[in-house]
Order: C-alpha cells, then structure tokens, then sequence
C-alpha cells in the first residue's frame, strides 16, 4: 500500500508539475509572438545578456536544450541581426553577445503589471508561505539533477528585470512575484530534465515523448478527438494530427468514425496497451525517471500536490484533476 500510495503521488505530482508548466509556457509563448520572436529564442537572449561572451554549449546547459536546437536558434537570432558571433584570442572559440536590437527586443518584451499573463494572475492567490517551501523542494530537485548553476541564472533574470518591468508592482507584489518567477524557472528545469531522460529511455520503444503522452491520453479517454487531444496535450492541431498519424501506422491505435463530419474517435489498440504496460513498468514504476524526485516523502507529496492542484485550477487547468484520476484507473486496473 505504502509502494502505491508513493507511486500515485509521484505520477501526480509530476503531471500536475508538467500541465502547470505547459499552461504558463504557452500563455507566455503567446504574449511574445507578436514581436516576431518565439519564447525558446528570448530566454536565448536573456542568457548571452546575463552571461556576456557564453559559448553556444553553454547556453545549452543553461537552457536545457540539445546543442543543434541552439545551433539553429542562434542562426535565426543572428539572421534577425539581434545577436553577434565575435572571435575570441583562441582562434577555435566565439564569444556570442547582444546587438543593439538585442536588448531592445529584451526590453520590448518586459511584462508589465497591466499585462494578462499567468504569473500575474497567480500573484493575487498564492500563498507565499506555502509558495516559499514549494521552492525549497524545487531547489532540492535541482540540485539532484546538478543544475545547481541555474541559481545564479534565475537571480540574474530578476536582478535585471527580464521577464517583469517591476516599477508598477507595490513592496509586498514584487517579493511575491519574484518568488514566483524563481519558481516557475525551476518547474521548467524539472520538467525539461525529467523529459530528456525520459525520452533517451524511449527509444528502445520506437517511442517519442509526445507519442507516448498522447497513447496515455487515448487510453484514459477512450473515444477522444483529435480536437480535445490537441488542447489536453498542449499541441497545435497540426502537431497533434502528426503524432496520431505515427500512433496509426504503429497500430498502436485505432480510429472510429464518428457522426460528425470530418472527426473520428481515439482508442488505444491492444499492442498500445501492451506497449503502454512494458514502458510503464519499465521506466516509471521503478520510479527510474523520477529518480530525482523520489526522496520525496508521501506526506510531502500530498502537501506538494494540493499547492500544485491549486495553482492549476488558478490557471483553468480544470481537466488536469479528472486526467489525473483517469490515469490513475489505468495504472490500478491494467499496471499494478
């Protein structure tokens, strides 16, 4: 009882851990995209802003993303004029810094107290005390995975007021929403570490990390719609078509037409749930993903995942509770 109790606790925690995440990301991905800029490549400006002269593998590091994908990044953002590559007196080296435009661009997308943003709306509901301790165990985490340097990265990023323009915030508004800021900065970490790991042990799956989230989602809404899919992965329709085509030619579900024209109904097939069943007791019921995470009481969990359910349905999150219990059926009934 005790091994499900902590299984169930860790599965929601992190789920409710990676849908919070997802909500602030995208509503702030579309706060930025209208200055011709995606969020990937702003943080990729605040990091050569913070760090002047980094190395492309060293925004990498900071950025947790894969060398290529900054690789391409920086060619857009030089492309765009708004960063330069500089030589260094080791003729095999660069130094990357800001243009001019760099640091307008930077400024430009400063949010400001007026703006309809999900850290905003988090301000005026959490609680800073219960807030303050989620940080602690988000800094523990951290510091579990060896992303330690990410400290001094996140004081920066409010030092220099890169994500806030704070002059319209009270005293008590700016201590709360920096902390929120350093919180959301170490939800990303952990959700972007848990998924590289996850997804290196994928691949003797023939599985990619979206594929595998949208099996779970077939499976625990038998009958779902390429349309309810897409919002409950947080993928753009195109995305979510993609994955449900590879999910088809791997048989790993089947489509039922529906009454209604052009849609067609989701369910997992029998070779899905086998799948589903061997990478779970491979990789998560032996809690090999979550290792980070595990030194987590099941006391602490339930405390972690009220604040975190809260905050969730601060943000209209609503479905993450009924996801979770759907979720929670399948483990008990086909996983455990």
């Amino acid at each position: 009882m005790d091994f499900k109790n902590k299984l169930f606790g860790i599965h929601e925690f992190y789920n409710l851990s990676r849908y919070l995440f997802l909500n602030i990301e995208w509503n702030y991905n579309d706060f930025i995209k209208k200055t011709g800029i995606t969020l990937p490549q702003l943080r990729v400006l605040w990091i050569i802003k913070i760090f002047q002269g980094v190395s492309l593998g060293e925004i990498a590091k900071v950025g947790c993303w894969a060398p290529p994908t900054v690789t391409k990044m920086l060619k857009l953002l030089m492309e765009k004029n708004l960063v330069i590559r500089e030589d260094t007196i080791n003729k095999k080296l660069y130094a990357l810094n800001l243009t001019k435009a760099g640091h307008e661009l930077i400024k430009l997308n400063q949010m400001k107290k007026q703006d309809k943003f999900a850290l905003i709306e988090l301000l005026y509901v959490v609680d800073i005390n219960e807030l303050n301790s989620t940080i602690d165990i988000f800094k523990e985490i951290t510091k579990r995975c060896n992303n330690i340097f990410l400290f001094e990265y996140i004081d920066k990023i409010n030092e220099f007021e890169l994500e806030f323009n704070f002059s319209d915030f009270d005293t008590e508004e700016k201590i709360i929403l920096k902390q929120l800021i350093y919180f959301y900065n170490l939800l990303r970490t952990f959700i972007l570490t848990t998924v590289n790991n996850h997804r290196n042990l994928l691949l003797e799956f023939n599985l990619t990390y979206p594929q595998l989230r949208a099996l779970w989602i077939i499976d625990a809404f038998p009958g779902i719609t390429s349309v309810k899919l897409s919002k409950l992965s947080y993928a753009a329709p195109s995305t979510a078509n993609i994955i449900i085509n590879n999910l088809y030619e791997k048989n790993l579900i089947y489509k039922e037409k529906s009454p209604l024209k052009n849609s067609l109904f989701l369910h997992i097939s029998v070779i899905g749930e086998e799948l589903l069943i061997k990478e779970f007791g491979t990789n998560q019921k032996s809690f090999l993903i979550y290792k980070n995470i595990e030194f987590l009481s099941t006391k602490e969990l339930l405390k972690l995942n009220k604040f975190m359910l809260n905050l969730n349905l601060a943000l209209t999150n609503v479905f993450v509770k009924e996801y979770i219990e759907k979720t929670f059926a399948v483990i008990e009934k086909r996983l455990l």
